[in-house]
């Protein structure tokens, strides 16, 4: 397309439905619970149906899932739910959170917070660590074949779920005061 910038051509890119199946069909069997535990989705059906993008992983909750994805009961804590079904898909924003929380952390503790905060904010980060610890290491001990086959389904969807037109964050919305949000 003679862009000066691959970037600007990306921009072009659009992953198929036969191609984000493929996907899904990939890294649906490596999707683990909380606790490293194996939890792949029966089929592709139950992975479109019966779970939605969090920011950190898929989620199974019924009321979050018929929401899509925007009653999360935990506040976007995904790796303290049971209903967290991370995938490898997820591994890069994973670990773009810990970074970010261990910022986050450090600015807390430069600004005195309470202890409880501090505590919180590390059981949070040692959480998340856990999470891409066992995705690793279930990645680890496949061929070299299914990591390259797991590294381009999650490329392929990274790229969907970028594209649909949104950013997913952990939000709260907050009462301004006289009543304005």
């Amino acid at each position: 397309m003679d862009h000066k910038d691959p970037k600007t051509t990306i921009g072009y890119y659009k992953v198929t439905l036969k191609r984000k199946r493929a996907a899904v069909e990939v890294v649906r069997k490596h999707a683990l619970n909380r606790g490293g535990r194996p939890a792949p989705m029966p089929s592709n059906a139950a992975y479109e149906r019966s779970s939605v993008a969090a920011p950190f992983g898929g989620c199974v909750e019924p009321s979050n899932v018929k929401a899509g994805g925007k009653a999360c009961p935990l506040r976007f804590r995904c790796a303290g739910c049971d209903f967290y079904r991370p995938d490898p898909s997820y591994l890069p924003v994973v670990e773009d959170h810990i970074r970010t929380m261990k910022a986050e952390r450090e600015t807390a503790q430069a600004l005195d917070a309470a202890e409880w905060v501090i505590r919180n904010m590390n059981e949070e980060i040692d959480a998340y660590r856990r999470v891409a610890a066992n995705m690793k290491r279930k990645i680890e001990d496949l061929t070299a074949e299914e990591r390259t086959e797991i590294e381009e389904a999650s490329k392929i969807l990274r790229k969907t779920r970028s594209s649909n037109g949104r950013t997913l964050l952990p939000l709260t919305a907050l009462q301004q005061p006289g009543g304005a949000q």
